[in-house]
């Protein structure tokens, strides 16, 4: 048996399971494409050529793209029926808070444990084991986990006993980033228009009034005019910016800013830059001419 199960292997779930196997641990995978599980094998990770498998290690780590991939495996399939009483699954991804409720309660329905442990890093830092993890669940089960999540992680934050509390968190974060990354576009655009060149300013910046490592990295980025690699696109940060608006109108609470947002995104990915970083925000913001604004 091994010890933990990721579904998911992406580039965020491939890093995190060569991390595991690294702090020592029998890594076990599968994914809905499974040619994304070849290159793991030279890392010593088992691949899993069906899902029913997942549950036979006592611990899931599942690192899944938005709702509908969490509801496909996991609340859809029948997957939960066959798990054993007692196993964990440890919810990685950014979900709706709505959705955490609903994993929880059919969870435990069949004895499963079911932590939310959202990360804040992107894949650079998820292969140096140094992501940010917000965890939410049942104070033991996540105290069973925190070692794996330690081995993949800098810090692992408990935020409360309920898992909707960490993707509310997330959500929140992810508002606060995608706000980084339009501000320091709207900032560069000004200056290269008075003829300053982006990368003096954006390190003037990032040096003084925006420290940090999203203005630094986004920076870069921005004035570099590098959109590839896409660390995180458009797509799916409109995703968690209409999670976060939809979570605050749960709640009686308007997003002016995050209303905004969802609409830049949803420029960005409408000129073509649905594949690229979201620091492709800064793209539309280059070419965004007054004119424009009149129409």
């Amino acid at each position: 048996m091994t010890d933990v199960t990721v579904v998911g292997t992406g580039a965020m779930g491939s890093a995190i399971a060569e991390n595991l196997v690294a702090a020592g641990y029998e890594v076990a995978a599968w994914s809905r494409d499974a040619s994304r599980l070849v290159p793991l094998a030279g890392a010593g990770v088992v691949a899993l050529e069906r899902p029913r498998g997942i549950f036979g290690s006592p611990v899931v780590f599942s690192v899944l793209a938005d709702d509908a991939a969490m509801r496909e495996v996991f609340l859809d399939s029948g997957l939960l029926q066959e798990a054993p009483a007692g196993a964990v699954h440890v919810n990685l991804a950014t979900i709706s808070p709505a959705l955490a409720e609903e994993a929880v309660a059919m969870h435990a329905e069949h004895g499963i444990g079911y932590v939310a442990a959202p990360m804040f890093g992107g894949v650079p830092v998820a292969r140096a084991g140094k992501l940010t993890i917000v965890a939410a669940g049942d104070p033991a089960s996540v105290e069973r986990v925190r070692p794996m999540l330690e081995a993949i992680s800098t810090r692992v934050w408990p935020v409360g006993a309920a898992p909707r509390q960490a993707n509310v968190v997330k959500v929140a974060g992810q508002v606060l980033i995608a706000s980084a990354i339009q501000s320091m576009s709207e900032a560069v655009s000004i200056a290269e228009r008075g003829g300053v060149d982006a990368d003096t300013v954006v390190e003037l910046f990032t040096s003084t009034i925006t420290p940090g490592p999203v203005y630094t990295n986004y920076g870069g980025l921005i004035a570099a005019q590098r959109y590839q690699p896409a660390g995180f696109t458009p797509v799916l940060g409109r995703k968690d910016v209409d999670l976060a608006r939809a979570q605050a109108a749960s709640t009686g609470l308007r997003l002016p800013l995050g209303d905004l947002l969802s609409a830049l995104l949803t420029e960005a990915i409408e000129i073509g830059h649905d594949r690229d970083d979201w620091a492709a925000l800064a793209d539309a913001q280059r070419h965004r001419e007054l004119r424009e604004e009149a129409r």
